[in-house]
């Protein structure tokens, strides 16, 4: 019995859904570069979902800023459309909302965040209206707004639909976002601006279009949307020339008639200037957040590039003192010898002219024994020399191209050691010079390069 219940009566479903209720003089001011960027307004209302050919009526209450307001629905979902039969009661002007309001709009929105702008109310204290949506499962709520032909729903929500007391079916809480203006747009902007004050003289259409033109330009249009902006105020101009001629006119309702046109006209081409402003400042905002990132990036390899040609430098300036080092060891090596030897031949002079003064009869044998015992030594440090120059040939062959000529070893540093079109060593190269200096050091001796 109670699963039959709950098919006749339908599914309903609780639903959270974005939007907050803000103040009539809430407002945001930008002075960034891109002031068009904002975050969904919050709210928690009630959404159903409608059974098919079944129709469900739910209340329409007030909010805390109209408390007054009272009012049913009838929703029924047929054949892919939902038709809403509203009936409200105790609507005040939307004026009386602050001098921003110009109008009132039924809204319906979805659980995927899609809101739709069902209809403007009439402005009467009580009235019955009827429309459709393409939705099945949504909430309804009823926004104050400057203009008729807004997109997104205001954040200042007078009703929304509520469950009426023994309506039966399945209730489920989830949450919901839908994407409204939270206060940016379309409410109060400044609490010294005129379109804050009530104006109960000029038709309500009238200040819509002003309105509309106003948040235009407060979205940047003139910036993003130039030309629709300017359609819209050439479309404003011509209804102010022709609003004051008429409103004496002693057929005023229908010379408002004729101008609700030309109203509609400026409101709908301001928004949508705003739209195009919005979407454009969003993608001149993410391309110059793109270029920024582009530029910090090449600034960094920049930086790295520069820092690894430093560390390239200093490794060859290290590789060339090392070079340096070892050559000026090898010719302090080479002095020292040469002066041992100049001393060592000083003395055996002296020794041997002393020898000879004392030991005439001597001298010749002497002489003899000392001629041999210097071919003996030159013999022996011949044969040093001759095995340390194999040896160093062989260390040389191993890295380096080396032949012997008269004049000594020849070592040819034939491959290329450097970058093309670079003051920085090949890898190779560097491992190369390394060993040879290396060899340079544990040999001894007279080089040129």
């Amino acid at each position: 019995m109670k699963i039959t219940r709950l098919i006749t009566a339908g599914a309903l479903f609780l639903l959270a859904l974005v939007g907050t209720v803000s103040a009539q003089t809430v407002g945001t001011t930008s002075t960034s570069q891109w002031p068009n960027q904002w975050i969904a307004a919050r709210r928690q209302i009630l959404a159903v979902k409608y059974k098919e050919n079944k129709q469900t009526t739910v209340t329409m209450s007030g909010t805390a800023i109209a408390p007054r307001v009272i009012g049913k629905a009838d929703v029924e979902f047929k054949e892919g459309r939902t038709n809403v039969r509203l009936e409200m009661e105790s609507f005040a002007s939307p004026q009386s909302l602050g001098g921003f309001y110009t109008t009132y709009i039924l809204w319906a929105v979805a659980p995927e965040g899609q809101t739709e702008n069902l209809m403007e109310l009439p402005i009467q204290s009580k009235f019955k209206i009827e429309s459709t949506t393409k939705f099945q499962t949504f909430g309804l709520i009823i926004t104050a707004e400057p203009h008729s032909r807004v997109e997104l729903p205001s954040s200042m929500i007078v009703a929304e639909n509520m469950l009426r007391k023994g309506t039966e079916g399945e209730i489920t809480t989830t949450r919901i976002e839908y994407s409204g203006d939270p206060g940016t747009f379309y409410t109060v902007f400044a609490p010294n601006s005129p379109s804050t004050v009530a104006d109960y003289n000029t038709p309500l259409l009238i200040l819509g279009a002003r309105h509309a033109v106003e948040i235009a330009y407060r979205a940047d249009a003139k910036r993003f949307a130039e030309q629709e902006l300017r359609e819209s105020e050439v479309k404003l101009a011509t209804l102010e020339q022709a609003w004051p001629s008429s409103r004496y006119s002693s057929n005023l309702r229908n010379n408002q008639k004729k101008h609700s046109g030309l109203a509609h006209d400026v409101m709908r081409i301001a928004e949508h200037a705003r739209k195009l402003s919005v979407e454009r400042s969003d993608q001149a905002r993410l391309s110059f957040e793109q270029q920024q990132s582009v530029e910090t990036i090449a600034r960094a390899q920049s930086e790295a590039d520069r820092a690894r040609t430093e560390a390239d430098r200093s490794s060859d300036d290290a590789v060339r003192a090392r070079i340096e080092t070892a050559r000026a060891k090898a010719a302090e090596r080479d002095q020292a010898i040469r002066a041992a030897d100049d001393a060592t031949i000083a003395r055996e002079r002296v020794a041997q002219a002393q020898s000879d003064t004392e030991k005439a009869k001597a001298g010749e044998k002497l002489a003899l024994e000392e001629a041999d015992r210097a071919r003996i030594r030159t013999e022996e440090a011949k044969g040093e020399r001759d095995a340390a120059q194999q040896r160093l040939y062989l260390s040389l062959s191993e890295i380096l191209e080396t032949r012997r000529e008269a004049r000594g070893l020849i070592v040819n540093l034939s491959d290329v050691l450097f970058d093309t079109g670079q003051a920085t060593l090949k890898p190779g190269a560097r491992e190369k010079l390394s060993k040879l200096a290396g060899i340079l050091l544990a040999y001894p001796g007279t080089y040129q390069i």
